[in-house]
């Protein structure tokens, strides 16, 4: 398929058919985005609402706190332990009554107080409310349930809710009741029981403050429901005194912190969000029909078909004017790019303009002509190759010096040295067996192995001229190497190194180390050294490829052989690897060879 009908195929996959998915895919998971926000707008809003709830009701705990240690209630305890028969105790117990209503005026929600003393008898003030509850006698509240709550409490209060107790604090109107143990000043013994009752209205308009100024808009209702999912409240007045159980299938009452999510409450889709209010298991719940929410969507869901319709028109022109050019510069270069591989590498991109086109045709054009430098560059590499290679081939097997070790054998025969003949002739078959070697690489004790016959040979020809000392670690031999790596420096060493020496001077040493990454391999001598125009021709600034053919043959007496192993090296495990030289005249050579941990098979 040609680029212009895949650049249509994916205009249409990845433009057309991305955006009309972006739209559905708006439009599907626009209400979980809604229900999201109005999650989150609902928590801040029960949080305020429970807050202010939460003052109000602290208020209400500390102003009974000062009352139970007031005379208005302290004082009509303390005087139901007084005979009754007597008229003056009557006339007192008429007074403490009235001295009672200034509890009334402490708090507008206060809207009756009652006292019970332990023997029973009862003090109370209320407000001129025809609706206002009657309480109980102090037997029936003995036998109540909670007054073993209340005593167990110890003068810490206890609340009740609307709805919760009806036998205890009734039903028309409902009310918030308080009942806590009232203790003597002095003593500390328990003087009575006092009920306080508040009346619901603030905590109503507290919840209607959040809602629709319209009761019968369908927006936001509002409840506070007990442990037991019993609605003690609602801001509406419908379900107070049902279970919270017969218009959901959820379970807000056991909510521990906060909890929102979308559901059928009384069988209206709705979003359903609960708030504990810390306060006797007590939860505030809001309720939002879920129509009321999705009027803003509909708004949000046309500008989506508009943003899509826009989006649509924009990618058809830019297809059409901008893609279009930039398909014609493609297939220019592509054109280009066949001549290019049928080898023609003079071929150029012409292009004009001031944007990416212009770019890739400079690119084109600069890739061009680093392939012809790269091709040049891999023609220069192969023909040092072939020549390391060449003199690998001459370093093998040297005629001179094998004919010289068989001399050494036949001179040994003459004098009949059978067991100096064998050892030479082991010596020369070990040298033959690794220059022949099929592979490579070999082992670390091979190629030592070899390094070492060669020294003994050459010590037998020159008569004891040098010594040699080989520390070479046992973890080493688990490693392989380059074949006749070491065998050309030792050499170099001995016909260059102790030139002008007397026998015995001259010593050889090769020490492998083993490191983390590497294996590092050092090959020293005390000979002669060599001078600044050798050391320069062995660096890499001299290339053997420009060597005459008297320099090829008088190789081994320039130090070629050295140069032969580090492009080897080199070749084989890359730049990171290699020989390093360093020498003086007069102080010896030492070459260093860092080469990668390799394992050979079969080592």
């Amino acid at each position: 398929m040609n680029l212009r009908p895949k650049l249509m195929l994916a205009f249409i996959s990845l433009i057309i058919i991305p955006m009309i998915g972006l739209g559905i895919f708006s439009f599907v998971n626009s209400e979980s985005l809604l229900e999201k926000k109005y999650s989150e707008q609902s928590e801040i809003t029960l949080k305020a609402i429970g807050g202010n709830i939460l003052y109000f009701f602290r208020e209400l705990d500390q102003l009974s706190n000062g009352n139970v240690i007031s005379s208005e209630v302290q004082d009509p305890l303390r005087l139901s332990e007084l005979p009754m028969d007597d008229p003056s105790t009557l006339i007192r117990f008429t007074q403490a009554e009235k001295e009672m209503s200034r509890i009334l005026f402490q708090h507008p929600a206060v809207s009756y107080v009652v006292l019970y003393a332990k023997n029973g008898m009862m003090f109370r003030s209320y407000r001129n409310d025809p609706m206002t509850f009657k309480p109980i006698s102090f037997s029936e509240l003995q036998r109540h349930s909670l007054y073993d709550d209340v005593i167990r409490l110890g003068g810490k209060p206890l609340w009740i809710g609307p709805h919760e107790q009806r036998d205890l604090t009734g039903v028309n109107p409902p009310l918030f009741t308080m009942m806590r143990v009232v203790k003597d000043l002095e003593s500390f013994n328990d003087l009575g029981i006092m009920v306080t009752q508040f009346k619901t209205e603030e905590v109503i308009s507290m919840l209607k403050a959040f809602q629709n100024p319209d009761a019968d808009s369908p927006g936001a209702r509002y409840f506070i429901l007990n442990s037991r999912g019993l609605v003690m409240l609602d801001s509406n007045n419908r379900y107070d005194g049902h279970s919270i159980d017969n218009y959901t299938n959820s379970m807000p009452q056991l909510t521990e912190t906060y909890e929102s999510s979308r559901m059928k409450f009384d069988g209206v889709d709705s979003l359903v969000s609960s708030y504990q209010l810390d306060r006797n298991g007590w939860v505030l719940l809001s309720v939002q029909p879920w129509n009321s929410l999705t009027n803003e969507n509909v708004r949000f869901v046309q500008w989506i078909g508009m943003i899509t319709v826009i989006g649509l028109l924009s990618a058809v022109l830019f297809n059409v004017f901008f893609v279009n050019r930039v398909a014609k510069s493609i297939i220019k270069v592509v054109r280009k790019m066949r001549l290019v591989e049928q080898g023609l590498l003079d071929i150029r991109v012409s292009a004009q303009g001031k944007d990416e086109t212009v770019l890739l045709a400079n690119s084109f054009n600069s890739m061009v002509e680093r392939i012809g430098d790269l091709l040049s560059e891999v023609r220069r590499e192969q023909e040092r190759k072939q020549h390391a290679e060449m003199m690998l081939m001459q370093a093998q097997i040297k005629p001179h010096f094998l004919f010289n070790t068989l001399e050494s054998i036949n001179a040994l025969a003459a004098q009949n040295e059978g067991g100096k003949i064998m050892l030479m002739v082991r010596r020369l078959s070990n040298l033959l067996r690794t220059s022949m070697h099929h592979s490579e690489e070999i082992g670390i004790k091979q190629e030592v192995e070899h390094v070492r016959s060669y020294l003994e040979i050459q010590k037998y020809r020159f008569e004891e001229l040098f010594s040699y000392e080989l520390d070479v670690p046992e973890e080493a031999f688990e490693y392989t190497i380059l074949k006749l790596t070491l065998q050309p420096l030792v050499e170099n060493s001995i016909q260059h190194g102790f030139d002008g020496y007397e026998d015995g001077q001259g010593l050889i040493s090769i020490d492998v180390t083993v490191e983390p990454q590497h294996l590092v391999i050092i090959v020293s001598d005390n000979g002669i050294g060599m001078n600044h125009d050798v050391l320069y021709k062995l660096s890499d600034g001299y290339s053997p490829s420009r060597k005459s053919h008297d320099e090829a043959e008088m190789g081994e007496r320039r130090g070629l052989g050295i140069r032969n192993v580090a492009d080897r090296l080199r070749i084989h495990y890359g730049a990171g690897y290699g020989m390093m030289i360093c020498s003086s005249e007069g102080y010896g050579t030492t070459i260093r060879i860092i080469i990668p941990k390799s394992r050979g098979e079969g080592l």
